[in-house]
């Protein structure tokens, strides 16, 4: 059985697992932009740290509520993806804030992009 207890923002497996994902995580090590929080217009540059088909996990220190509905911006195989994000977790990390946030609206074709590496 795959072992899928990687953990790519402490960079080794982790021994309990926090959750159980359908999807499986990949590192994500790039920067990308959040316009909105909760439909109001924002600008901020924020580190992404794992994505999968259903989300994308990245480190702030900007604190987000669960729930928070988040517009951004996001660069995967040098195609730029527009997307909504609801975030479903938060965890307090040493440079801020560990969020997880799964995608509530992304256009098909940009889903069928990432089903294509992340399946």
């Amino acid at each position: 059985m795959e072992n899928n207890n990687y953990s790519y923002l402490f960079k080794r497996y982790q021994i309990f697992k926090k959750e159980q994902r359908t999807n499986r995580r990949y590192m994500y090590n790039e920067i990308f932009k959040i316009t909105s929080v909760n439909f109001k217009k924002n600008h901020l540059d924020i580190l992404g740290v794992d994505i999968s088909i259903s989300g994308i996990g990245f480190v702030s220190t900007t604190k987000f509520e669960i729930d928070d509905i988040l517009e951004i911006i996001f660069k995967y195989n040098k195609i730029t993806i527009p997307a909504t994000v609801k975030v479903v977790h938060v965890s307090l990390y040493d440079q801020g804030y560990f969020i997880g946030g799964q995608f509530i609206a992304i256009q098909n074709m940009y889903r069928e992009i990432l089903k294509l590496d992340l399946l």
